[in-house]
């Protein structure tokens, strides 16, 4: 019996414009597996989807390539190999996590650099938290957040107004210090040696002059007591309180009863947006951002906290009922994950 040769495994010539490739494998439905130096020109005609082209001098992410087009018009898309996909990874470029400082969004000099999107991958990085509030919103302790209430006053809810959600913090009382102490207790950062913490919210007052605290804290009902600050827990972020400037935000960083207050870092203004933020590095430093701008640093090491804190907010009637719009909220810790 004689058999026809079919002589598949020649190479034979590429389409028109490709010259460099070497054709390895030719079917009916066309080329099938090619190589050559030059990737194959988008919408050429002749390579059958899903052919094969091995780029002999490409490197990590671009040694193969894969028609996703169609035989008459083809698309070729480098395959991934695992390293690629790491190096993709580990290469996201800074600004791919923070928008501008006058933005909506995170701050750049919080952000870039930061490991956001690789502790979105792999916890040993690191572990992270952001809150848009476009979902439900648990407002009864045991639920999520735990909500203690002065003098029976206080609610959390969403806002049924602004797009993009909104949490809203309201101690809705009417007499001095009526208040609502909210955290999320499971939501913990501890700072450590070789640890990077970073935090930032875009919120507003819509009374400046009222009582507030924004940040991390260790679990405490009363971040405010009595119109004051309290000085038992650790804690890292903003407040303004009976004592402070009017329209004047001020930061603290606290380990228990050591603590360093930068007094009106920022102005504030009624039913205005600020984005506020710190970086707190290991045990060495914290930095404060306002609007993506640095405005202080904590360099004593007594005064930087040690222990794990959660997410705390605090509203307090002073002058007028107290209420904190909070926009979102973004924490990402690197490194110090509990073994």
């Amino acid at each position: 019996m004689a058999f026809e040769s079919h002589e598949h495994h020649n190479m034979i010539a590429a389409p028109a414009g490709d010259t460099a490739d070497q054709v390895i494998w030719r079917t009916e439905n066309g080329i099938a597996l090619a190589w050559g130096t030059t990737v194959p020109t988008d919408a050429t005609s002749g390579y059958c989807i899903g052919c094969i082209y091995i780029h002999d001098d490409g490197g990590s992410g671009t040694a193969v390539y894969i028609n996703e087009g169609t035989a008459s018009s083809c698309d070729f898309n480098p395959v991934p190999t695992q390293a690629s996909a790491d190096s993709m990874i580990n290469g996201i470029d800074d600004d791919e996590t923070a928008g501008t400082a006058a933005g909506t969004g995170p701050s750049p000099l919080i952000w870039n650099d930061s490991k956001w999107f690789e502790a979105l991958l792999d916890p040993t990085v690191g572990f992270c938290y952001f809150n848009d509030f476009l979902g439900q919103i648990d407002v009864t302790t045991g639920d999520g957040f735990t909500l203690t209430q002065s003098n029976s006053t206080g609610t959390i809810s969403g806002l049924e107004t602004d797009q993009g959600g909104v949490l809203v913090v309201t101690s809705a009382g009417a007499q001095a210090d009526d208040s609502l102490n909210v955290q999320l207790k499971n939501c913990l950062f501890k700072p450590a040696a070789g640890v990077k913490i970073r935090f930032e919210a875009r919120v507003n007052m819509t009374d400046a002059t009222q009582q507030y605290y924004l940040g991390l804290a260790g679990v405490q009902t009363a971040l405010l007591a009595s119109g004051a600050i309290e000085d038992t827990v650790d804690k890292c972020g903003f407040f303004h309180h009976a004592a402070s400037t009017d329209n004047k935000i001020s930061a603290i960083s606290s380990r228990t009863s050591s603590e360093e207050i930068d007094a009106d870092v920022a102005a504030n203004a009624d039913n205005t947006y600020v984005k506020l933020g710190f970086v707190i590095d290991g045990l060495t430093s914290v930095t404060y951002y306002v609007n993506g701008v640095s405005v202080g640093t904590c360099v004593d090491t007594s005064d930087i906290p040690n222990a794990v804190m959660c997410l705390s907010m605090f509203a307090g009637y002073e002058d007028a009922a107290a209420t904190m719009h909070v926009d979102w909220v973004r924490i990402l810790q690197e490194g110090g994950r509990a073994t």
